[in-house]
């Protein structure tokens, strides 16, 4: 009987999955099928001049996409309303023509990048030089505006100096100019994904059909296997399991006068006094910045909190332990939904943040939950790794405190990914926190699906530890009682 259930169970958990991925596939839409690009974005620091009648700024690029959509350029202005017309074209090498563009000067404004969006998309230029021209046929002194140049490549905080080759220098007539305009090309880059996208889900759900299959066979020959052991967890102590969630979620708030309500309260005042530092202080430049800064709140929030009760779950439960039989891991799962709870709860003010702000909410909001599931995932195996380590070394409480506080340094929660160093960037995307946090920005902030490198990472991080952690709770768990 116990088995039919546990095979309803896994049929209901199938069309879920299919249900699941579909949805994922119709939201992420153009993000599975394009890339976007652009090329290296130059510090501004000098200027061409004003761009007036006969006077003709050249610039050599190396276009970096397969579909080149718009031109990027960063105009100044000289704090006045100029008037006139502005002629941007695209020529190959041999000077033929591949694309222009006529601006009103009057609508351009100064000190940022102004996009231009070509009429028509340049197919099939990939790693091919094009020549950037500007001019004015109508401008005059006083009158005109002015494009910006560098030769540092703009990297947030930290901008490097670029030598320049001669011939990417940029010209005005005849003479040549001593940086780089100040200008990206954008693009896609058509991807294959949204066709491998079905051979992974569908060979995700062959082997889990595989796997379930074997358990079956287990289970025929009255051998233990985990699906009933998930479907134990979920029917036979699901009461226990409800109740030890709600005790620690009350001893959370036990004498507190406002009680869940910090639940909603501690992220925003987190929040609130960041911003104040580190808009004000520190002098933040991130766009929205409430929103991006509440994102990693939240989420390294429910991370710590979790792993952290997790931890403390086998040890807590002592007692209870040595007079009666329960199974253990029911234990660090209880702490983390317990957890988990606390997080939905904390999605509450970080909505509240979208609306005062004006975030638009977009369809890309339901791929959080994605991020969601496979965060649990991975929280559930550090929390039965850090559970295992912490029964039998009592100073791995001690040494979690430390590492959590570099692992928070280590993610971008209150700065911007553009102050790490180049060199370091690999090293920080590695950290599973930075990829989770990163993919909920990207679905909050931009609207957009993140790219499938961000799926992957997601998943393989999750996966991996999760079975790391079952797999060491499963093999010391008999122990735990001779050190308790």
């Amino acid at each position: 009987m116990d088995l039919k259930k546990a095979t309803s169970i896994l049929k209901r958990m199938a069309v879920g999955y299919w249900v699941f991925v579909i949805v994922i596939y119709l939201v992420a839409g153009d993000q599975f099928h394009y890339s976007s690009i652009s090329s290296d974005a130059f510090s501004p620091s000098a200027t061409v001049g004003e761009i007036v009648a006969g006077k003709t700024v050249y610039q050599r690029l190396e276009v970096p996409v397969s579909r080149l959509q718009s031109i990027s350029l960063m105009f100044g202005t000289y704090n006045r309303e100029n008037t006139g017309t502005l002629v941007i074209r695209l020529e190959d090498e041999n000077q033929n023509e591949l694309t222009s563009k006529t601006l009103d000067v009057s609508q351009i404004r100064g000190d940022q990048y102004t996009v231009i969006t070509l009429d028509e998309p340049l197919e099939g230029l990939r790693d091919q030089t094009v020549v950037l021209t500007v001019s004015s046929p109508d401008a005059t002194e006083g009158n005109a505006l002015t494009i910006y140049a560098g030769n540092m490549i703009s990297s947030g905080r930290f901008d490097l100096e670029q030598e320049i080759p001669e011939e990417d220098l940029y010209m005005v007539n005849e003479a040549r100019g001593m940086a780089k305009l100040c200008v990206k090309l954008n693009g896609i880059e058509p991807l294959s994904f949204y066709k491998t996208y079905w051979l992974i889900v569908g060979g995700i759900f062959a082997a889990f059909v595989l796997l379930c299959l074997y358990w079956l066979g287990m289970s025929r020959k009255g051998r233990p296997n985990p699906l009933l052991s998930v479907y134990m967890l979920l029917t036979r102590y699901e009461f226990l399991l409800r109740q030890l969630i709600m005790r620690d979620f009350k001893i959370k708030y036990k004498r507190s006068a406002l009680g869940m309500a910090w639940s909603i309260l501690n992220p925003l005042l987190t929040m609130a006094v960041q911003y104040v530092i580190f808009s004000t202080i520190f002098k933040s430049d991130i766009d929205n910045f409430p929103v991006y800064l509440l994102c990693g709140i939240v989420f390294f929030n429910f991370f710590n909190e979790a792993v952290s009760m997790g931890m403390m779950s086998i040890t807590s439960n002592a007692s209870l332990i040595k007079k009666v039989y329960i199974p253990k891991y029911v234990f660090p799962v209880s702490r983390i939904l317990s957890s988990m709870v606390n997080l939905l709860l904390s999605m509450v003010p970080l909505l509240l943040v979208m609306i005062i702000t004006r975030t638009a909410f977009r369809p890309s909001l339901i791929l959080v939950v994605f991020a969601i599931l496979c965060l649990l995932g991975f929280v559930m195996g550090m929390g039965l790794l850090l559970t295992t380590a912490m029964t039998f070394f009592q100073d791995v409480q001690f040494l979690w405190g430390i590492a959590s506080m570099l692992w928070m340094y280590m993610t971008p929660i209150f700065y911007p990914e553009t102050i790490i160093p180049p060199n370091l960037l690999p090293l920080f995307r590695m950290n599973p926190m930075y990829q989770y946090i990163t993919f909920v920005r990207t679905c909050v902030l931009d609207g957009v699906s993140p790219e499938p490198m961000s799926y992957l990472w997601c998943m393989v991080s999750a996966g991996v530890v999760l079975l790391l952690g079952i797999a060491v709770f499963k093999r010391y768990q008999n122990e735990f009682v001779q050190y308790l």
